[in-house]
């Protein structure tokens, strides 16, 4: 009997000893996490306090932003994200500046569709292209129907038939969010999706 609670001590003991070292690792690696993110923001605020921008003029008022990207709230990589830009959007250059006599950057304003909220902000030129006649048909917003064009109010594209043919009520700005054929399925303003005929589209005008 002596024996068992003596074999049952040691291994308890072993267990309290190994969950204490477990703890004391814990710790010491989120010391060590919190270290690391404590220096990363003073790096931030360190570039945010000596930010030096040489604004320019800028040809092109409006570019192409081929790849999923973000607008900052400063022209600073990995400061706070304000928005985020969907592939294949034309974004409209407000200013552009020099930054920290480095990287060029545009202050810009993005097509949102819901609440304005953070529709502008900075992005690195490097992340845009130039909006030319080969590229325009590549944009899936902003893209444009006058008012009266046809469209179809459903969900799903096999349902076409199972409606009537109504018209815009007015001039329409949307995103192209899928092709089907020779029809696309567009975003507008206020949570407005319906399909329409890629003929009727209206591309940004380039320069």
């Amino acid at each position: 009997m002596k024996k068992s609670l003596v074999v049952l001590f040691i291994f308890l003991s072993v267990i309290i000893f190994i969950a204490g070292s477990s703890e004391q690792i814990n710790s010491n690696n989120r010391l060590v996490f919190l270290e690391k993110e404590n220096k990363e923001l003073q790096m931030k605020l360190e570039q945010v306090n000596s930010i030096s921008m040489l604004f320019q003029d800028y040809k092109d008022k409006q570019r192409l932003v081929p790849k999923e990207s973000q607008i900052y709230a400063l022209p600073i990589n990995g400061l706070k994200k304000l928005n985020m830009i969907e592939p294949n959007t034309v974004i409209q250059v407000i200013d552009a500046a020099q930054c920290q006599n480095e990287q060029l950057w545009f202050y810009v304003s993005i097509p949102v569709y819901d609440s304005p909220i953070n529709h502008k902000g900075w992005i690195p030129e490097s992340e845009t292209v130039k909006l030319t006649q080969d590229n325009v048909k590549q944009v899936q917003g902003d893209v444009y129907l006058k008012e009266g064009t046809p469209i179809y109010e459903v969900e799903q594209f096999n349902e076409l038939n199972s409606v009537a043919l109504n018209k815009t009520p007015n001039d329409v700005r949307g995103r192209i969010e899928k092709r089907e054929g020779s029809f696309v399925n567009l975003m507008a303003p206020g949570g407005w999706y319906f399909w329409v005929e890629d003929k009727y589209l209206i591309f940004p005008k380039v320069e």
